[in-house]
This record gives structure tokens, sequence and C-alpha cells, in this order.
């Protein structure tokens, strides 16, 4: 049959996929602790696939007891992927001991059905791993709003830091999920082929950012503040070193300009300087840098004499990339900068 061996090819092809993605990643003597973790993790998914090549080929696998083990087999692929995600936003997290707490519940399911084999077993995993997976969609929503806050607070550029992408990840997880246990329940030779390639296109869009993403330099919180008189006297100190330092010397023109390094110009730590930008002038660091970053470009903008691109204009106004001028430009503008470009010119015509 066509769609039998369609569906042949297809998951022969994702096998080697994740094989050679992951085998790439995970002895690349350069490669940095995500990347070799997420090299692991797809070792480990072409394992799972690789399995069920065999599966399909060997009767023995194909008694009901033999195929529910492995389906619950197949199921612990859920938390190598949740792994990976919590490394990403808490870089330094991944240990073997927290991976093995985050399978166990799965590998319960497999020597507890080994042992009994209960058909409501069966429909009690599946049960347990689509709340896994709901639960754990709802903790990226919390943890990525709060590592993007946290960028915000530190960093003035986010490129390659960001985790946005996460979300489409996300989406493309759950509908991954879906097929999966609709073909477990109701096995086709076209729903097993349209859930390889869903598969694939999940790693294959993961990948590109993930080969991407930066772990981000922030510094640990020190209690060394510089001690002053009172809070006052130390906001009106800070409010003064500021102006200089950003108004003077115009050190945001340092495309990759920290909160720490701000911190250390000023004279006090890093938390102070948070606390006073959010709670004195409410606002956050990667605002604020940009805010001076913007103020400059405008002015050139609307200087009849200039005559820039928008990347020789982002890079001498201190952005790091055309994104992010871009981003925080229609931000504040409420309008494209092609858009305020032509507005601008129409004006200088008589």
């Amino acid at each position: 049959m066509l769609d039998e061996r369609l569906f042949y090819f297809i998951h022969g092809f994702v096998t080697m996929y994740f094989f050679m993605a992951g085998a790439s990643r995970a002895r690349r003597k350069e490669a940095s602790r995500l990347e070799r973790l997420c090299g692991y993790v797809l070792l480990y998914w072409g394992v799972l696939e690789a399995k069920d090549l065999v599966f399909y080929f060997a009767p023995v696998f194909r008694d009901n007891y033999i195929s529910n083990l492995l389906i619950l087999i197949d199921m612990t692929a859920v938390t190598a992927g949740c792994s990976f995600v919590i490394e990403l936003l808490n870089p330094g997290w991944f240990t073997p001991r927290r991976a093995l707490v985050l399978v166990s519940p799965f590998l319960l399911f497999v020597a507890a059905y080994a042992l009994f084999e209960a058909a409501w077993m069966m429909d009690t995993a599946f049960l347990f791993t689509a709340c896994y997976a709901l639960g754990f969609v709802v903790y990226m929503v919390y943890a990525v709003r709060r590592y993007n806050r946290l960028l915000r607070e530190n960093l003035s550029n986010v490129e390659y830091v960001h985790v946005r992408w996460l979300k489409w990840v996300a989406g493309m997880l759950a509908a991954c999920l879906i097929v999966w246990i609709i073909s477990c329940y109701h096995s086709s030779w076209v729903v097993d082929s349209c859930y390889q390639v869903m598969l694939l296109l999940l790693w294959v869009i993961t990948l590109y950012y993930a080969d991407r993403q930066r772990t981000p330099a922030i510094a640990p919180t020190t209690n060394g503040a510089t001690k002053i008189a009172s809070d006052h006297l130390l906001g009106a100190a800070l409010e003064r070193k500021l102006t200089q330092l950003l108004d003077e010397e115009r050190i945001w023109l340092n495309p990759q300009l920290t909160l720490s390094d701000l911190a250390s110009e000023v004279g006090t730590n890093r938390t102070y300087l948070s606390n006073y930008l959010n709670n004195t002038l409410h606002t956050n660091f990667y605002d604020y840098i940009n805010g001076f970053r913007l103020k400059a470009a405008l002015e050139k903008l609307n200087n009849p004499e200039t005559a820039t691109t928008m990347a020789e204009l982002a890079e001498t106004c201190g952005f790091n990339s055309i994104s992010t001028f871009r981003r925080v430009f229609v931000r504040a503008m409420g309008c494209s900068y092609v858009e305020y470009r032509d507005h601008i010119l129409a004006q200088k015509q008589p």
C-alpha cells in the first residue's frame, strides 16, 4: 500500500534526522550546556523512533501486551522535552537526579503495567500524560514571563536571548500530543505519517531558534551597595550620576550594556538600581536604556541633513540589531520606521 510505504519512508527519515542532529550537538566540543542537552534529548527521541521501526517489522512486538509497554515507554519523551525547556529557562537547572524525578511517574506506569497488565492502566497513563503536558504548559507560560521580565530588567539588548519563540513550540507540541493520542487509539498509516511530519517540523523549528539561543549574561545579586546617609540622598546622588553617564558620557552607545555594567559605573549594586528604575522611574532597564537610543535616532531622523539607512541609524545609536530597533520604534511611536520616515520626508517637501 502506498500510504504504508510512505509512512515507513517518513518514519525512517525522522529517525535518521534525530540521530544525526543529536549526535552533531552532543559531541561538539565547543557546544554550550544547552546545546549538549538538546543533543542528548534528540538522541533519546531517536532511540524511541528506532524502537518503533523494529516494532513494525517484528511480529512478536505486535502482541498487545508488548505494544502497550512500548507506548508507555514512548510517554517518557515528554519529560525529555520538558528537561530541555526547563534548562533553557533556568540555566544550570538540569541534573541527572532532577531528570529522574521528572520521568519517575512514567517509569512507575511502565513497571506497574509490566507486572499487572491491567487495561485501565493505559487509559490512566494517557490521562496522566495529558494532564502532565497541560501542567507543564501552564508552568512554561509563567516561567517565560518571569524569564522575559528578568531579561528586560537586566539587559538592554535581548536579541538571541529572548524566548518568545517558545509559544510557537508549545502550540506545536500540544498538537503533536493530540495527534499521538489519536494514533494510539485509532491507528492508521495516514495519521501516523501526519504525526511524524509534525514531530519533524516541531524539532526543525526548535533547533532553528535553539541554535541561536544564548545564555544571558546576568550576574548574581550582591549585597554590597554603596552606603549614603539616607535613601533620599542616595536617590539624588543616583540621579546625578545617571544623568552624567547617560546624557553626557552616552554609555548607552554600548550595545551590550547591562544593568550590572551601569550599576558598577554608578557605584551601587544591581538590586538597588533595578528598584530605583522600577519604583521611582516606573520603567525597566531595557526600556530605560533603549529610550535614550530611540531619542538619539529620532533626533537624527528629524534632522533635514540626515541621510542614512535604518541599519546605519540603529548601529550608530547603540542598537545591537535592526530587529531590536524596529521593535522599540514601533512600540514607542505606534508606526513603523518606514512610515515615520516617509512622514518626515513629506513634511520636508516644499
